[in-house]
């Protein structure tokens, strides 16, 4: 066992399990059984087992009960865990390394045991200076009332969050202008004039204009401009935290006019497998065929190259380089090869499919309620089962259940951050009021999105379960909030700190 094995906390055990930071799909016992974990459990800081009522399917079985973790399976025995009655509830012992031994409870059944080391998604060492960082990071973050804003209404907060919601979305619907007349004026080979600057928007939210970048309205109502933007801004969602910058740069490497001007010769474009080709080979993530040992992976990656080499133009690209990419600590849904196939098929729809106007039609339909037509993006944005991305996350070897390209959390999460100030800037640059109320109602609609750090730190903070999140509009208001004025200690400016007198 390592050295740094030796003398680790087992609370570092603690956060990997509970931020799954392993490669859930290889996990087997030490006697080689299957484990699939549907839930880990929760961690108690009580004397008995680490985690309570975990849901974990071991071989074909399904055990509910309780986890420990210990960082050598002899620990079980030196903590004396064999003669205590209250680990008979455990399921799984999860060790960190060292020899396979048998695990026996004080009843005497035998006890199944993971050797977590072989399943990691970085190195020890890495992990345990991400978790110093971030409590650190964590002890130096309280939000400056946070001991102080107990007596604050939940009402006030519901309100102040909602106002940052279209505050935060008025930010989006900027920068995504600006972006637009960038793409134009590029595409077009012309010199914008520079953006004017505006007062500071929290005094005035829905008043300020767009900018006039002296684009004409003959420019702003070309479709590849507007399919650019969208692919833009897809390719940074689909990026998440860890890989946003490289996928942008990937989007920036093959640009929309390219796949439809400059590498087809006829108006059917390119095929889902030929995008996909040019995406893997523009992010430098195609191996070379003798450094893959899974058979599905070998065939798969034939059929790209062959996708590549048939191509009636080649883009010159610079490729980025491997380790421009995140693997780790990233689950294997947010690995970026599995986020680059997802991205293919988006783009075939973007180039083939008149993507951009179905989101239009969608949006903008004035007999449809909001839940319906969230659900209709919902399959609007699926891409459907693929022989090969629906068993693999990277090209590696197989994992052995089908798992979905395209989850239903990210894709709530593009419509959130991609689709509503999309659809909302479109409304306003051509002055369709019908349509940005209809945008900012199914908006409100949207349901909650997966949690970060920041929205459980302004969870504990400030919410203090004194009022119940249940949509993601909310969750982006704090986010608001978080960003423009408690890490900046703007509480002057903000409602909250106003009636606490800050």
């Amino acid at each position: 066992m390592s050295s740094v094995a030796n003398h680790m906390n087992e609370d570092l055990l603690r956060h990997i399990w509970s931020r799954q930071l392993i490669d859930t799909e290889r996990l087997v016992t030490t006697d080689g059984r299957a484990v699939r974990i549907s839930a880990p459990g929760n961690l108690s800081r009580k004397s008995g087992p680490d985690f309570r009522e975990a849901r974990i399917e071991i071989g074909e079985v399904m055990f509910i009960g309780d986890v420990e973790f210990h960082r050598t399976a002899g620990d079980w025995v030196q903590h004396d865990h064999h003669n205590d009655p209250n680990y008979n509830s455990v399921i799984l012992h999860v060790v960190l390394s060292g020899e396979a031994q048998q695990t026996h409870s004080h009843s005497g059944r035998i006890i199944p045991t993971i050797i977590l080391e072989p399943f990691l998604l970085s190195s020890v060492v890495r992990i345990a200076d991400q978790l110093a960082r971030e409590e650190y990071t964590s002890r130096r973050s309280e939000i400056p009332c946070a001991s102080i804003n107990d007596p604050i209404a939940p009402s006030l907060i519901n309100q102040w969050i909602t106002t940052l919601y279209r505050e935060r979305l008025q930010e989006k619907i900027l920068l995504l202008h600006n972006r637009l007349c960038e793409i134009i004026i590029a595409q077009q080979r012309a010199v914008g004039e520079p953006y004017p600057s505006y007062p500071d928007m929290r005094d005035m939210i829905d008043e300020i204009p767009l900018p006039d970048a002296k684009i004409s309205k003959e420019l702003l109502q070309q479709k590849l401009p507007w399919d650019q933007l969208l692919y833009d801004q897809l390719m940074d969602a689909l990026g998440y935290s860890n890989n946003r910058g490289a996928m942008k740069q990937v989007s920036e490497l093959v640009p929309i006019h390219w796949l439809k001007n400059g590498a087809v010769n006829d108006s059917s474009g390119l095929s889902p497998v030929q995008l996909e080709a040019v995406l893997f080979r523009a992010s430098g993530l195609l191996p070379a065929l003798p450094l893959v040992t899974d058979q599905d992976s070998k065939v798969h990656i034939h059929s790209l190259l062959s996708a590549w080499n048939e191509l009636p133009a080649k883009i010159p690209l610079s490729p980025l380089r491997p380790d421009a990419w995140n693997f780790s600590p990233t689950r294997p849904s947010n690995f970026p090869t599995i986020r680059i196939a997802a991205a293919s098929i988006l783009l075939y729809k973007i180039c083939s499919h008149s993507f951009f106007k179905s989101l239009i039609t969608i949006v903008g339909g004035r007999f449809s309620s909001s839940q319906s037509k969230i659900e209709q993006l919902i399959t609007l944005f699926d891409v459907g089962d693929h022989p090969f991305w629906n068993y693999h996350y990277s090209f590696a070897e197989a994992v052995h259940q089908k798992h979905a390209v395209l989850g239903r959390s990210r894709t709530l999460d593009m419509l959130a951050n991609v689709v509503v100030p999309f659809i909302a800037l479109y409304a306003k640059i051509f002055g369709n009021a019908e349509l940005f109320d209809l945008c900012l109602n199914l908006a409100i609609e949207l349901p909650l999105l997966e949690e970060n750090s920041i929205l459980k730190r302004m969870e504990k903070q400030l919410i203090k379960k004194k009022l119940t999140l249940s949509h993601a509009y909310q969750q982006q208001g704090l986010l608001q909030l978080h960003k423009r004025y408690c890490s900046v200690e703007q509480c002057s400016r903000c409602s909250i700190g106003k009636e606490l007198k800050l």
